[in-house]
């Protein structure tokens, strides 16, 4: 028998790192400045050392870093990157990951009928897409790539190969709790200051983003950071089932604090609905978290009341919220001319990406409230009937809910269930907030089709010989 030969990472890191110091070398002489230039050559390196401990790096930890750097997506270049680094690390993840599962030649890569629902889903979006001529247009592209779900959909493949184990799922565990307490406490130091410790800076930049009266963290947006923080939430939930250490449970509680407070500091609509409808569902769903309905709905009910009460400001903030109708506005017409473009084109759609351009002619004065109109439909459903047709939006909703559903009734291994209730939680959250928001936040949209697949489980292993992976439906 001859033995294989490892693969040289060693010798493909200097390369990368050779072949990145040359361009940082490049970009320094093209930069109009000393200083520009500079600046350029640290992003540069900075991408080349990511990349390459992105490439040596198991893959739990590659793919949770990459999970974890989205919550920087779209803003890199207020950091002094280049170039995205959260879509970097998850590619060279997800490749890496599923170079090391082909070398094995056994068939553990059979794809499911999920997996080629998924690959329907993402062709017919391409297609749409290439007909409208709009893959040209980055904001179409960026979200057919995140928020429709391409990357998300490669990484639900990838979970259940690189979160195996219970050792991995720690990784994405502890990464996740961090990940709380870090937005926790930035929403409380943006709307109870000393603002100066905020980290970055450029969320203190009221030109950048929007919702700068609210806590809206990297993001630059209340909404994905009142998601990501009840994700948060719900990990660190988790954590108090799973660590044993009085300290980690400590922590545990504050990041849930923290985590409760911070959504109440996005003064969002949206979000508190969804964390107010997806807790009692998750609670309810399991006869081991019943009994904690009560207790949990009140320390809830306090920690809301609390915070109102105690943060200065906050009570009028949320008044405020209250009484603006604005958003309200916008939906009603958005979602009425939405309608009104699905009866006109209810099959092929206008394409994806166009409903910006081609939603002009099907806005109507109500007789009841103003008329406004808005870039991004705030109704994912409604938008990819719009765009897609009838069939694609059918076949999109399908394959979110099969993958979904799948993840949480199958069965698996006994320390699965905490993450199969706490996806429970995110995804009915995320689904009721589709209905309210455009949801072009890559974070969120990451962690719900990655939670998917760590909670699906891990693959079987495969028969010797390999002959149960392609009797499962194929190699990939």
């Amino acid at each position: 028998m001859t033995l294989r030969r490892p693969f040289p990472l060693a010798l493909l890191s200097a390369a990368v790192l050779a072949a990145v110091c040359a361009l940082a070398a490049v970009e320094a002489a093209d930069a109009p400045t000393t200083l520009d230039g500079y600046a350029r050559a640290v992003g540069v390196v900075a991408v080349a050392g990511v990349s390459v401990a992105a490439l040596l790096a198991p893959p739990a930890w590659t793919l949770t870093g990459g999970l974890v750097l989205a919550i920087f997506s779209s803003h890199w270049e207020l950091l002094g990157v280049p170039i995205g680094v959260d879509r970097l690390v998850l590619a060279i993840g997800i490749g890496s990951l599923l170079a090391r599962e082909w070398r094995h030649r056994d068939g553990r890569l059979a794809t499911r009928p999920i997996d080629w629902l998924l690959i329907l889903a993402g062709l017919y979006a391409l297609v749409s897409a290439a007909l409208a001529g709009t893959l040209e247009d980055p904001q179409s592209r960026f979200t057919l790539l995140d928020r429709f779900g391409l990357i998300p959909f490669a990484l639900f493949f990838a979970a259940p190969f690189a979160f195996r184990t219970e050792r991995d799922r720690r990784v994405l565990l502890g990464a996740l709790v961090a990940l709380g307490l870090y937005l926790g406490l930035d929403a409380l130091i943006e709307t109870t200051g000393p603002r100066d410790l905020i980290v970055p800076s450029y969320i203190n930049d009221p030109l950048e983003g929007i919702h700068f009266d609210r806590a809206r963290g990297p993001f630059l947006d209340a909404s994905a950071m009142g998601m990501a923080l009840y994700a948060g939430m719900i990990a660190a939930s988790i954590a108090l089932v799973r660590w044993r250490s009085i300290e980690a449970r400590i922590l545990a509680v504050a990041v849930v604090a923290l985590c409760g407070v911070g959504i109440v500091l996005t003064q969002t609509r949206a979000v508190w609905l969804a964390a107010a409808i997806a807790t009692p569902v998750a609670l309810l769903c399991a006869r081991e978290t019943r009994r904690w309905f009560v207790p949990i709905a009140l320390a809830g009910l306090a920690l809301v009341v609390g915070a109102l009460a105690v943060i200065p400001g906050v009570r009028a903030e949320a008044d405020k919220r209250a009484d603006d109708k604005q958003p309200i506005w916008d939906r009603k017409n958005s979602n009425a001319a939405a309608v009104r473009m699905i009866a006109e084109r209810p099959v092929t759609g206008f394409g994806w990406g166009r409903f910006a351009t081609e939603s002009g002619p099907y806005y109507r004065q109500s007789q009841d409230y103003p008329l406004t109109g808005v870039r991004d439909l705030h109704n994912v459903y409604l938008s990819n009937a719009v765009e897609l047709g009838g069939p694609g939006a059918f076949i999109w909703l399908l394959a979110l809910l099969a993958a979904i559903g799948g993840a949480i009734v199958r069965r698996g291994p006994p320390e699965l269930k905490p993450w199969k209730l706490g996806l429970v939680a995110f995804a009915v959250a995320s689904l009721i907030s589709y209905a309210t928001a455009p949801f072009s936040y890559v974070f969120p949209t990451l962690l719900l089709w990655l939670w998917a697949g760590v909670a699906w489980g891990p693959r079987p292993e495969p028969e010797v010989g390999g002959n149960a992976g392609f009797r499962a439906g194929g190699r990939f």
